[in-house]
């Protein structure tokens, strides 16, 4: 990516040095403008400031969620929970006084601003792993017989346990959401508070260095634009607005592209029905005609027997018209699920149009199978130069018409 070149000393006629405060050339990436190494340095300093502030606001949260009807029994047990992870045996009677509402209120007071205390302590990294856990065991229990039958309550709790876990798991994920919404505003804050110095080093690159913090504030942006950069498709010194357009244009084409892979499923799904219909049609059309040919021949063999054999022959070919339109309606129907799709349909219908001639049935049936197939051939999508990410959600839509003809689908009349 180049090198980072910042002039900051001149010598004068003495040999002595005086300081530049010219501004630094950089010739690198965003994080760089920002004054840190690499996307990992940006990382690990801005996490510790934070996730500090992002665990100070789940304290909040607790403090004052630990009396409240709707949440009080969740709130006992995960602050007690991530209290004892820190301070082991020697939070079991502050666990005690905490969990029984039976207690002296001022015991039970004294033991919540003691856990609070322990949980300012605690090193934010290590309370998120342990409601990480807590989490996990939460979502592993909802999995269970046990919790499927709704059984007594679990020793300890005042709940069903089975409803506490459930509550437990939907509390986190409130946290989890909370944390989200907070951690863009937090970042943005710790690096605009981060580069202050440098404004007022180098002010004419001020501009540049707010608009990196938009893009690196953001972990949707930030992602992106370290992908961007790799794959070529993003200058190192992108612009906000340039790594903004061209996101909102990929997020615009892969959710098109799920709402088409989304339809062309649904089409596959049902035009696979039908022609399982037409087969038993074709199938059906198979035996009659093998019938009404028994009876033609016998209708040779025994002219005395013609009234009644010919009369059974009307019956066949009766059958085989009306099999014969069923067909011609299940392939209608294919052509009203490809409407929107203009690549072979008009051939298609065509096709479609011919079936009423009994003599080239067959003909018109493996090619209308054949046109379908070369439909569905032309139905991949290709967002224009997609990321790696959107390449892994490219769609490639394989409606089942090309197996279904490679299995040999075709039913000789």
């Amino acid at each position: 990516m180049g090198t980072t070149k910042i002039s900051e000393f001149l010598f004068n006629i003495k040999g002595k040095v005086a300081k530049q405060h010219a501004e630094p050339i950089i010739e690198k990436n965003l994080y760089t403008i920002l004054g840190f190494k690499d996307v990992e340095d940006l990382e690990h300093k801005t996490s510790k400031s934070v996730n500090k502030k992002i665990w100070q606001l789940f304290i909040d949260c607790f403090t004052k969620e630990i009396d409240y009807v709707a949440t009080k029994q969740v709130v006992k047990n995960v602050v007690c929970n991530i209290a004892k992870s820190a301070q082991g045996n020697a939070f079991t009677e502050a666990e005690s006084l905490i969990l029984n509402e039976k207690q002296d209120n001022k015991k039970r007071e004294r033991a919540i601003k003691k856990a609070t205390s322990i949980l300012k302590k605690i090193n934010p990294e290590k309370a998120f792993n342990e409601l990480s856990v807590i989490k996990k065991q939460a979502e592993d229990f909802l999995q269970t017989d046990f919790y499927k039958a709704q059984s007594k309550p679990l020793p300890g709790f005042a709940t069903s346990g089975a409803q506490l876990f459930a509550e437990t798991l939907k509390y986190i994920e409130t946290l989890e959401k909370l944390s989200e919404v907070k951690k863009e505003d937090l970042t943005k804050s710790f690096l605009l508070n981060y580069i202050s110095s440098l404004n007022k080093k180098y002010p004419k690159s001020q501009g540049k260095r707010e608009d990196a913090i938009r893009i690196l504030s953001s972990d949707e942006l930030k992602n992106f634009y370290n992908k961007g950069v790799e794959e070529g498709i993003l200058q190192p010194l992108v612009s906000y607005k340039e790594c903004r357009n061209l996101y909102d244009k990929m997020s615009q084409t892969k959710d098109e592209c799920i709402i088409k892979k989304e339809e062309h499923e649904k089409a596959s799904k049902s035009i696979t029905s039908i022609i399982s219909d037409i087969k038993k049609c074709r199938e059906a059309v198979l035996s009659c005609k093998n019938f009404q040919s028994s009876y033609i021949k016998e209708k040779a063999e025994h002219p005395f027997r013609g009234t009644s054999c010919q009369k059974m022959i009307d019956i066949y070919q009766e059958r085989i018209a009306g099999y014969q339109e069923k067909i011609r309606q299940n392939l209608n129907q294919i052509r009203a699920i490809l409407k929107d799709t203009p690549q072979d349909v008009e051939k298609f219908k065509e096709i479609i149009n011919c079936v009423h001639e009994a003599e080239q049935y067959d003909e018109i049936f493996d090619s209308a199978l054949i046109c379908l197939s070369n439909i569905q051939n032309k139905l991949d999508i290709q967002p224009e130069n997609p990321l790696t990410e959107l390449r892994a959600s490219q769609i490639n839509v394989e409606i089942e018409l090309t197996r279904l003809c490679e299995q040999n689908i075709r039913v000789s009349m």
